[in-house]
């Protein structure tokens, strides 16, 4: 276990790492991990800054419980539905069909659909960039809000930050070699993940230290700056600290590649040249040589061409693995975003609790990602040595972790009679949701490597709609949270069970009992 601390960087052959060392902020591959897990802290933290102060802000701006609900469940949508606005005015239904998608978790789908494709054009550290400044600015205009219907627009637009998950995973995909790369997603993904508890414990403590030196309704508005004021921060290190994969520069590894490519066409290029002048050009005007310039533009049209984002999302989703990986995403980070919404309002309602108490027990969920989400990558990468048979260890793993998270799920519905028990069964379906998350993303950079860009943000979209239905499913129990969890609990082990359909590089999980007639 010290060798992550003490064993020096090793790499393959193609100079990705094959080991972590976690106390280097060395570039490019321990720079570009930290900076991958601290831009998504980041932005978790400025994304789900809001629900810890809802009952500050249910009273300054007179919510109703269902202006609530729907505002947690619009910031997972935003790129999706915002280009449909202008109609709402014409078509009144519209604007219930977009109030009811999602507006804090739905905004995100549609961003990680267009930020996968994204990362493989520009590189990871640029898109991240450029997705914390814009997230600065919407959660910066939440002080502006002065109603329901201005929080669940600004909820919309702040969700774009749930995107920040792709070029998160995306970084650490392209600096970490197959032997450790679900470690190191898991690492990443589960420390970023603790901004959705980082954020119940921060945000009741600055409106505290605010609304100590200022009124109520203006405490909890400049509280909500200091996550913008991070957001530019670490997006200003993302651009100027970190490489976008091993070779530097992303677009310097285009350039090599394209000239790798270019170097066997002007090789053939001389060797006809070298027999023209053998021949005493006999060939006379009748061939006509292909300049490098002509070279370049048609390999990087033809490159262009081929690599366009319809053509490639075909490819990826006729392989019904990415269907099912996106399914459990579903049950497993968009059911941890729907429980950020309201966990410490469970705590607030259920055991009559004050906003700071509820919430330093609701940030529990959230801070246990610094063990459990890297947990289930780990294990994903033992058991998958350990078995030595291709990934199938890995798709175990998935299958173990998805159904303890469904079993745990449904336990914790029989166990809100008491805190201590609440507490201690809530502890143990947080592992397992975060877990898979952490088994999903070692299975999904075997799945589909050359398109992982556009693979990574399908699964994350398919987190997000996860995210979107069961805040859908809390919204319509109510504050009946025992049924709530005892039906999402249910639907998870249902999911669990579509790992046995699941094929990963040809291999199966039922592979493991009955050996494959050759």
């Amino acid at each position: 276990m010290l060798s992550v601390f003490t064993k020096p960087i090793e790499l393959d052959e193609e100079d990705r790492a094959i080991n972590i060392k976690l106390n280097s902020f060395g570039k490019p591959h321990m720079r570009a991990f930290h900076l991958s897990w601290i831009s998504f802290l980041t932005a978790f933290t400025a994304w789900f800054a809001i629900p810890p102060l809802i009952p500050t802000l249910k009273k300054e701006l007179k919510l109703t419980d269902d202006e609530i609900g729907n505002s947690n469940l619009t910031s997972g949508m935003p790129l999706l539905f915002h280009h449909r606005v202008c109609l709402t005015k014409c078509f009144p239904l519209l604007t219930t069909i977009i109030q009811f998608s999602n507006q804090t978790v739905g905004a995100t789908i549609g961003a990680r659909l267009v930020v996968g494709p994204l990362c493989d054009r520009y590189g990871p550290k640029r898109v991240m960039a450029v997705l914390l400044f814009m997230g600065a600015i919407t959660i910066g205009l939440t002080g502006f809000v002065s109603n329901g219907t201005g929080l669940i627009v600004i909820r919309f637009f702040i969700g774009i930050l749930g995107a920040a998950f792709v070029p998160c995973q995306f970084w650490t995909t392209k600096m970490f070699s197959p032997n450790i790369v679900g470690t190191a997603n898991a690492l990443a993904g589960g420390w970023g993940n603790m901004g959705g508890g980082l954020t119940y414990l921060v945000m009741p403590l600055l409106f505290n230290g605010f609304a100590m030196v200022a009124p109520v309704g203006i405490a909890w508005r400049v509280a909500l700056v200091v996550p913008a004021l991070l957001c530019i921060f670490v997006g200003l290190l993302d651009y100027y600290l970190g490489d976008d994969c091993p070779e530097g520069d992303w677009f310097q590894k285009k350039k090599a590649e394209l000239e790798k490519m270019e170097a066997p066409i002007v090789d053939e290029k001389i060797d006809i040249e070298r027999d023209l002048e053998r021949t005493d050009g006999k060939l006379g005007g009748e061939v006509k040589l292909a300049s490098k310039q002509e070279i370049s533009k048609h390999v990087g049209d033809s490159s262009k061409k081929s690599s366009t984002i319809i053509s490639a999302l075909s490819v990826v989703l006729k392989d019904h693995t990415v269907i099912v990986l996106m399914l459990q995403y579903a049950c497993s980070f968009g059911l941890e975003l729907a429980v950020d919404n309201v966990i410490g309002n469970f705590f607030y309602v259920r055991f009559g609790m004050d906003q700071t108490t509820s919430g330093m027990l609701g940030s529990i969920f959230g801070l246990l990602n610094i063990v459990s989400r890297p947990s289930g990558g780990f294990f994903a990468d033992r058991l998958n040595k350990v078995i030595g048979q291709g990934v199938q260890g890995r798709i175990l793993a998935q299958q173990l972790m998805t159904l303890f998270e469904g079993v745990f799920l449904i336990a914790f519905s029989y166990s809100t009679g008491s805190l201590a028990s609440a507490i201690a069964v809530m502890i143990l379906f947080s592992f397992f949701v975060q877990a898979t998350c952490g088994t999903t993303f070692s299975m999904a950079p075997f799945v589909n490597r050359e398109h992982f860009g556009l693979l990574a943000g399908l699964i994350g979209a398919g987190g997000n709609l996860g995210g979107v239905i069961f805040n859908f499913v809390f919204k319509a129990y109510g504050v009946n949270y025992e049924a709530a969890f005892k039906t999402i609990g249910v639907v998870v082990v249902c999911v669990s069970l579509l790992t046995l359909v699941a094929r990963v590089q040809g291999e199966m999980l039922w592979m493991l009992v009955v050996k494959p007639r050759k």
